[in-house]
């Protein structure tokens, strides 16, 4: 198996057909056909279907593929490292980040990344934390921030605690149920959810089940954080936040946070990666600066009830996802 082979794989997957692949390789057609079929030997196994809408992946094509780019990104991370050392900061660090992760310490480590490696290439997408996870098992994400309630079980990648941040409940201005104080009496309302209440990573899930309560029935999952901010302050439904966003007035305004008897359950922030030994330079120089800001905003954090923690070290720190 060879490193052409599996460039060829990505590629044609990547755009669909043989002579789209070749182009965006900068081969002829007949070098990526012979780079698959030399594969497919190899193997055994028949790696696409081939038709004249294209070419798609058949299962052991999909299974292969998730190795190929896991491979290319840890080359790609081998030449950038080099390239570090011999003193030219270069390369692309891609992240993944939940929306309450995305701001506050990441934000403020973004700005002073990108003012000190300005020919380093970022990229930012914003996630689901099953999507995190994915990127960082098939190679396209290098690192994620994750926010969920509690510790993580799952032990296939490496795991560290940022920080805690307090949840609260909230409504619009109007809400009919606005002074509701039980969570009990909240479960027959419409809620707003990034995520379905059954997956694990689920935050409104997870706070339902530490308070041994049934989960509400009617839900409106919603991904988009402009649209959950939409949402939540135009309709009727009853949506979870962390405090920070009421720092800001055009939240405060319009939104109004629910008191529960019950306390609730402390957004959980942490750093998944596939190997915290493996990351570039660059990508470990972001990291760090994450760290940091997480300790320059201890204030701001403290004044909306959040806990910072000092970040674990190499040999304390766990490994989940």
């Amino acid at each position: 198996m060879k490193l052409h082979q599996l460039r060829s794989l990505i590629a044609v997957a990547e755009n669909g057909s043989i002579h789209e692949a070749s182009r965006a390789l900068h081969i002829t057609q007949p070098a990526v056909s012979k780079s698959l079929s030399d594969l497919e030997t190899e193997l055994g196994a028949p790696l696409f279907v081939r038709s004249a809408k294209g070419a798609q992946l058949t299962p052991y094509g999909q299974s292969l593929i998730r190795h190929a780019r896991a491979i290319e990104q840890e080359l790609r991370h081998a030449h950038e490292d080099i390239a570090t050392l011999l003193g030219v900061a270069r390369g692309t660090v891609t992240v993944g980040v939940t929306p309450v992760s995305s701001t506050g310490p990441f934000a403020a480590a973004l700005r002073a990344f990108s003012g000190d490696y300005p020919q380093v290439n970022v990229n930012v997408f914003e996630l689901r934390p099953a999507q995190i996870q994915e990127g960082l098992a098939d190679g396209s994400l290098d690192f994620g921030l994750v926010s969920r309630i509690g510790q993580p079980s799952d032990t296939r990648f490496y795991w560290e605690t940022l920080y805690t941040v307090p949840t609260t409940l909230a409504v619009r201005k109007d809400h009919p149920m606005r002074g509701a104080r039980s969570l009990r009496t909240l479960t027959d309302a419409r809620w707003l959810s990034w995520d379905a209440l059954d997956d694990t990573t689920s935050l409104i899930g997870s706070m339902f089940s530490v308070q041994d309560i049934a989960p509400p029935k009617h839900v409106l999952r919603c991904t988009s954080t402009s649209l959950y901010a939409e949402m939540a302050t135009t309709t009727d439904v009853v949506s979870l936040w962390s405090e920070l966003p009421f720092h800001m007035p055009e939240y405060r305004t319009r939104l109004r946070k629910i008191a529960l008897h019950e306390p609730l359950p402390d957004m959980t922030i942490g750093l998944i990666c596939r190997d915290i030994d493996l990351m570039t330079t660059m990508a470990t120089t972001l990291i760090g600066l994450i760290r940091d800001a997480g300790t320059e905003f201890s204030g701001l954090f403290q004044r909306a009830g959040a806990r910072p923690k000092k970040h674990a070290k190499p040999d304390d720190a766990e490994r989940a996802g």
